[in-house]
């Protein structure tokens, strides 16, 4: 790994951390109030994020303007996974039944989607667009693959 990629995949790991707290502490409110509507925002935010990183790779960049963009993708996809508890079943959710009987796949899945998003961060840090665009591409098909096996179409 080149100097510029491990700086730019700190960068991302650092601002994670930081906005972590915040993120994480208004997470564990809202679902002790309601898990339901808190993964709902957590998946807006992420989608916000992921059209941001887009339109940064639309524009033919540069890389690094998608690092926050990135860092807060991170922190959501670290989120997203505690926002489960049991008894989120029952309301108005796309969660399909399996994300509570099949813990185990549902999370290996979020995993992937965090790993992803390391990648993607090193891709960054290395400023070469390409390597982000492809990057993005297997960020967008872990998601993917979450939704076809977790969530009702």
């Amino acid at each position: 790994m080149n100097s510029k990629a491990l700086i730019g995949a700190l960068g991302i790991a650092i601002g994670a951390a930081l906005v972590g707290g915040g993120v994480a502490y208004a997470q564990q409110i809202a679902q002790a109030t309601d898990p339901i509507a808190a993964r709902k925002d957590n998946r807006k935010q992420a989608g916000a994020e992921m059209r941001a990183i887009k339109a940064i790779i639309d524009k033919g960049g540069p890389a690094s303007e998608a690092q926050p963009h990135a860092a807060k993708l991170k922190q959501l996809t670290l989120a997203h996974g505690t926002l489960y508890p049991a008894g989120s079943d029952k309301g108005e959710t796309k969660a399909l039944p399996i994300v509570f009987t099949d813990a185990a796949g549902f999370q290996a899945l979020n995993k992937a989607s965090d790993d992803a998003i390391d990648k993607l961060a090193v891709a960054i840090g290395s400023g070469d667009l390409k390597a982000v665009t492809d990057a993005y591409g297997n960020v967008g098909k872990s998601c993917g693959a979450c939704h076809e096996k977790f969530r009702a179409k």
